[in-house]
């Protein structure tokens, strides 16, 4: 029969793919591999060719310790060795095959070896002596632990079923996998002996881990649990009790299992009875005492924190009908001794609300020629207003100049102080700085009214320090002003030198500003397109909405319509305040300005409040919206002082406020965001140039280098 011939359940048995250097040699004796055979060997001998099966392979390593395994009856004996060294965890050539006492080739194949009734390989395996290891610790050996418990793996088992069992009644021999589903079970608790020494442990469950059936769908499997039984010799087993007589007077007592046994307690009196029936009646009206106590107190302390929120609620109310009243009495202050141009701002707004509340008068009571005459009377009067609103502006602006020049000489002549080395505060005195200090006293000295000695004294003098002043350009001017009153003073009986103190203070005032040195570098300046003037950067309205530095501090605030700034002003100071407390100081907060938060109050949310719509502009406030978020024109809301305390207690907005009253906030929102595209860049340009960490502190911890 040719190769091609045969049938293709039957093939021969070849090794597996192993890597020749760990193939085994071939002891003296030993037949050849399969697969080194000649094909005149494979046709002339019929033992090499066997039926493909996986059979039961048992490992005997000790008198009671024996392993199984399942291998196809294809393989060698080198085969098996490499595969259990490597489950033992020791060197494949250590291992060593035996049956019936004869010591098994590697080469030879599992089908060439005995085996039994039930088609089972049997072998004894042991390990070589190795001389590499002299010392017993370093011996290895065949340790069941690191076989089942390391690498958990499973045994084998072969089930021979008799043809009485099977449906097609012949016997069969099937391989079973008995899976190792030993759990690590944890100690609970438990006690030790101090007598025997035995450990006793609490039990722990045996169920094993979850079984996934869907994992193994081809496979038939249940869980079982093995059982040691020991045998215990007792006593003849007896069905009910019996008696038996000790010593004629003692009789001795057998019980059955089914017996049970009454032993009478302690004797109780019926006093004794009665006052244990009444037990539970004193123990339920202890604890219902118990508990009147405990809900009297939980009243007392809830009444307690009641009436200390009450307290508390009054004492804000009354503080903050008094910031209303101081308000309101500053306001009356100011306007009727205005000095700063955020008073007269106020007058002007209140010019303003005037004529709208007059202009409606009219509207409602008057129409056709009557309503003209009405309108030409409003305006006549309005101009009047106005007019008187600058001419005591002018006046104001005439009577502090003296104030603004005594500033700019104390700011001049203040030395340069910073924080050095462990926050000690340097002050460094330069020689300008003392030279502007000793004029400014000169300076005050001149303005004084004098006597007419004393006046001709402090001239000689004004006039020997000032001659190392040369290099002043109105030098000659000033010198000639001094000599000149000290001649009028000395030659003359009267005269009116008033106007010549007036030109000596101007240019005096000039010299104490003047600086030596080279000029400085010119400031940058640009052009104003609305007046047209050339003026420096620190001149130009800068805002967060705008594109473009066109336009003057002065056009600007032409342009805009008279209003309260002080109050604008105080609402961005109290989110500069909220901001800091929630350490949040690179919020967008500190880029805002309070032009830019009057738009965001008249534009967006149309100058009143979100909730109770009051347009009373000294009790808004722009809290967060979502107090989790930084402060941003996005992230606010338009509303009143009492409002902003109730609108930081809530913890979800969602619960608390309408759906439609939240999609109008979102909105608004939305509309906030597209006006103040430009907010972010402008905060990352904020942040790039190293200002941020001004924001929030202290100015005393910022030094001016630029004046050293």
């Amino acid at each position: 029969m040719s190769v091609e011939e045969r049938p293709p359940t039957f093939v021969a048995n070849v090794q597996l793919n192993v890597d020749p250097s760990e193939q085994p040699r071939l002891d003296p004796g030993c037949p050849p591999p399969l697969d080194s055979r000649t094909e005149s060997d494979e046709f002339q001998s019929d033992e090499c060719i066997v039926e493909l099966e996986n059979v039961t392979v048992k490992f005997r390593i000790s008198e009671a310790d024996i392993v199984a395994q399942v291998y196809p009856n294809c393989m060698t004996l080198s085969e098996i060795k490499q595969d259990m060294a490597r489950k033992f965890e020791v060197d494949p050539s250590l291992l060593m095959l035996r049956q019936d006492g004869r010591v098994l080739c590697d080469s030879l194949p599992l089908n060439s070896t005995a085996l039994d009734e039930f088609g089972i390989h049997e072998f004894q395996m042991e390990l070589r002596s190795n001389q590499k290891h002299d010392s017993d610790s370093s011996m290895p050996k065949l340790d069941l632990d690191v076989y089942y418990d390391k690498h958990r793996l499973a045994d084998f088992i072969t089930v021979h079923i008799s043809a009485d069992d099977t449906e097609d009644g012949q016997a069969k021999t099937v391989v079973v996998e008995i899976e190792n589903a030993a759990i690590v079970k944890p100690f609970l608790c438990g006690y030790r002996d101090k007598i025997s020494g035995k450990e006793y442990l609490d039990a722990f469950t045996q169920t094993g881990p979850y079984f996934d059936k869907m994992k193994f769908r081809k496979y038939k499997s249940r869980d079982t649990q093995t059982w040691e039984h020991k045998e215990k010799t007792l006593n003849t087993a007896h069905e009910q009790s019996v008696q038996c007589f000790l010593d004629g007077v003692n009789v001795l007592y057998v019980s059955a299992a089914n017996d049970f046994t009454i032993i009478p307690g302690k004797y109780q009196t019926f006093a004794q009875k009665q006052r244990a029936e009444r037990k539970l009646e004193k123990v339920l009206l202890i604890q219902r005492n118990w508990r009147r106590w405990i809900l009297w107190k939980y009243i007392r302390l809830r009444a307690k924190e009641y009436r200390l929120l009450v307290d508390n609620r009054e004492q804000e109310d009354k503080r903050y009908e008094k910031c209303v009243e101081e308000r309101v009495e500053r306001n009356a202050v100011l306007k009727q001794f205005p000095k700063t141009k955020d008073d007269f701002d106020l007058l002007f707004a209140e010019v303003g609300r005037w004529k709208k509340a007059e202009l409606k008068r009219i509207t409602a009571n008057y129409e056709g020629p009557a309503r003209i005459a009405e309108v030409n009377i409003l305006l006549d009067k309005e101009i009047q207003l106005l007019n008187g609103v600058e001419r005591q502006r002018d006046l104001v602006f005439k009577a502090m100049e003296d104030f603004r020049n005594e500033q700019l000489l104390k700011e001049m002549g203040k030395p340069i102080e910073w924080i050095g080395y462990k926050d000690c505060k340097i002050h460094m005195d330069l020689l300008s700085t003392q030279r502007v200090r000793f004029l400014t006293e000169i300076y005050k000295d001149l303005k004084k009214p004098r006597k007419k000695h004393e006046r001709l004294e402090l001239l000689r003098q004004v006039m020997t320090v000032i001659a190392d002043e040369a290099c002043y350009p109105n030098f000659p001017e000033l010198f000639d002003l001094f000599d000149r009153e000290k001649n009028l003073l000395l030659y003359t009986t009267s005269s009116d030198v008033e106007i010549l103190r007036k030109r000596q203070a101007i240019l005096f005032f000039d010299l104490i500003k003047f600086t030596k040195g080279p000029p400085k570098n010119r400031t940058p300046s640009r052009m104003c397109i609305v007046c047209k003037k050339v003026k420096t950067f620190a001149e130009f309205a800068i805002r967060t909405r705008q594109s473009h530095v066109d336009t003057c501090k002065h056009c600007y605030y032409l342009k805009l319509t008279a209003t309260e700034n002080t109050v604008y002003q105080s609402i961005l100071r109290c989110i500069h305040r909220d901001e800091r407390k929630r350490k949040c100081t690179t919020s967008f907060a500190f880029v805002m300005q309070s032009d830019d938060v009057r738009h965001i109050i008249d534009k967006i949310w149309h100058g009143h409040s979100a909730l109770s719509k009051s347009e009373n502009l000294s009790e808004l406030r722009l809290p967060r919206w979502i107090k989790s978020d930084d402060w941003a024109p996005w992230n606010c809301i338009c509303l009143t002082e009492r409002e902003t305390r109730d609108h930081y207690k809530i913890d979800d907005i969602a619960k608390v406020y309408d759906p439609k009253f939240v999609l109008h906030v979102g909105n608004l929102h939305m509309l906030a965001r597209s006006l103040f595209h430009t907010l972010a860049a402008v905060a990352v340009e904020f942040q790039e140039t190293g200002q941020w960490w001004k924001v929030g502190m202290n100015h005393q911890r910022s030094s001016n280098l630029d004046a050293v």
